[in-house]
């Protein structure tokens, strides 16, 4: 059976599951911190509930984060010895920055979660519903690997480290481990036990909760824009089969080529207006965070810190890899929109009748301006956006290291 004639009875039955297998690691990660469902029905109910869970996780978040800056503000130490509490404090700030930007755009995130298991229901053939659950895996993969990294280092970093640090000194003289978020409670002393030890596990679940608000919204970004890229890699193997059948119906061909052009186009658009400003502060602060990895990396080498050390790399993997992944799947975004262009030129165009033609042209007039995503529209994502960071950090460690010596 030809594709044109599959293309009218064809029915993905499987559009649930396959939704499901694009935004299911997301979903897990958010709901905890009441972020998702991101599409929920705008009932009373509903929004009283969301207020609820929102208000409560951003008090806990509040708690860890203001007395860490407070101690920060107080603290007359070098910047070498603060330098962890610079990361934390920084890490925290992007993920409460991610909460709040991801609460504050729901609709407009939600219609592309909507869009997504809509794009899967109406899928013409099994060819392309192929297309896109291989581009639903590659992003899957992406965020597996970023998840290791990211869990693998923060856990340590946050669980292990404080109790191979050095112990802090009471005032009666007795030790005790140094809590995971260095912090100042200005209006109640937490050294006596069982304050301590409460304080010491909630900073653990908050910290555990920051984590999560990071990766789950990275692992959004990422299968929804790889998501992007699997509906332009459909539009291209609609061109590329655009002969396969009787040439009578080109017209009607030719136009399922450009409406599902434009659906990739708007897709795109949709996820440049929800994620543009996460992406300027993923970026702008993973800068800062691998600088300051760097520097913890060779403090921790240099006094033969052995755990230490590997749990900075670790980190410091992980936010190299954060913002790979990120340009990376900006970059093939680009590059597949652009392919259209030239899968087109390469079409035997010029046998076709003459209004066929002028239309082929326009398409490929479109795809002179890519599609491509922008951190706010100061710059792009794009590999050269990630090769420019690790120039800039590496700027910013030397500067650091100048100024500790």
């Amino acid at each position: 059976m030809t594709e044109h004639n599959e293309n009218v009875s064809f029915r993905n039955v499987r559009y649930v599951s396959d939704t499901e297998y694009t935004i299911s690691i997301a979903r897990t990660l958010l709901t905890p911190i009441g972020i998702w469902p991101l599409y929920r029905s705008d009932t009373f109910w509903n929004n009283v509930k969301m207020s609820v869970h929102v208000a409560a996780v951003f008090s806990l978040m509040c708690f860890l984060l203001i007395p860490n800056m407070i101690y920060v503000a107080g603290n007359s130490e070098s910047l070498a010895q603060n330098m962890k509490v610079y990361v934390t404090q920084i890490f925290s700030l992007l993920g409460v920055a991610k909460f709040w930007s991801m609460i504050l755009n729901r609709k407009q995130i939600g219609r592309c979660l909507r869009a997504v298991a809509i794009q899967y229901r109406d899928t013409e053939c099994e060819a392309d519903r192929i297309v896109m659950t291989k581009a639903a895996k590659i992003g899957r993969f992406f965020t597996i690997v970023y998840l290791s990294l990211s869990y693998g280092g923060g856990l340590p970093y946050h669980i292990v480290l404080p109790f191979m640090s050095e112990k802090v000194v009471k005032r009666d003289n007795t030790t005790q481990i140094p809590l995971p978020y260095i912090s100042d409670y200005v209006f109640f002393v937490i050294e006596d036990t069982p304050i301590y030890e409460i304080t010491f596990v909630l900073q653990m679940v908050i910290s555990t909760m920051v984590m999560s608000s990071n990766t789950g919204v990275n692992t959004l970004i990422a299968t929804t824009v790889m998501h992007t890229y699997g509906l332009f890699e459909v539009v291209n193997r609609k061109i590329e089969t655009f002969f396969e059948d009787d040439i009578n119906d080109l017209h009607d061909r030719l136009n399922n080529i450009v409406q599902h052009h434009l659906k990739a186009i708007e897709f795109a658009d949709m996820i440049q207006k929800g994620f543009n400003i996460i992406f300027l502060a993923e970026l702008g602060c993973c800068t800062l965070i691998i600088c300051f990895l760097e520097y913890g990396v060779i403090m921790n080498w240099e006094d033969r810190q052995t755990f230490g050390t590997m749990t900075y790399f670790t980190l410091m993997m992980s936010s190299f890899v954060n913002v790979y992944i990120i340009s990376s799947i900006g970059d093939r975004l680009k590059q597949e929109s652009e392919r259209i262009g030239r899968t087109l030129y390469f079409l035997p165009w010029y046998d076709l009748p003459r209004d066929v033609v002028n239309n082929i042209k326009m398409v490929m007039l479109r795809t002179t301006h890519p599609t491509y995503l922008t951190a706010a529209n100061i710059f792009d994502l794009s590999l050269q956006t990630f090769c420019d960071i690790c120039k800039t950090s590496a700027a910013y460690l030397n500067f650091l290291r100048a100024m500790t010596e």
